[in-house]
C-alpha cells in the first residue's frame, strides 16, 4: 500500500463538529488557535489537551483514518 494522503481541514469543519458534538467551549478555542487550514497533524497535537482523540474527531467528520 501506498503511503497516507494528508487531507487539510478547515478551521470551520473542525469547529462545525466540536459544536455538534456539544464542545462549544473547544469549538471557541479552536477558532482562536487553529490554522486554516489544518492538516490532521496539527489538529491532534491541539487536541491532545482535551483528550479528545483525532480517531474520534475524524470519525464526527464522516471520515476514517
Amino acid at each position: 500500500m501506498g503511503a497516507a494522503i494528508a487531507v487539510p481541514l478547515t478551521r470551520h469543519d473542525v469547529i462545525d463538529v466540536l459544536r455538534k458534538a456539544g464542545l462549544p467551549e473547544m469549538a471557541d478555542d479552536a477558532l482562536r488557535e487553529l490554522p486554516d487550514p489544518a492538516d490532521q497533524e496539527q489538529v491532534a497535537a491541539w487536541a491532545v489537551p482535551y483528550d479528545i482523540d483525532m480517531y474520534e474527531l475524524i470519525s464526527r467528520m464522516g471520515g476514517s483514518p
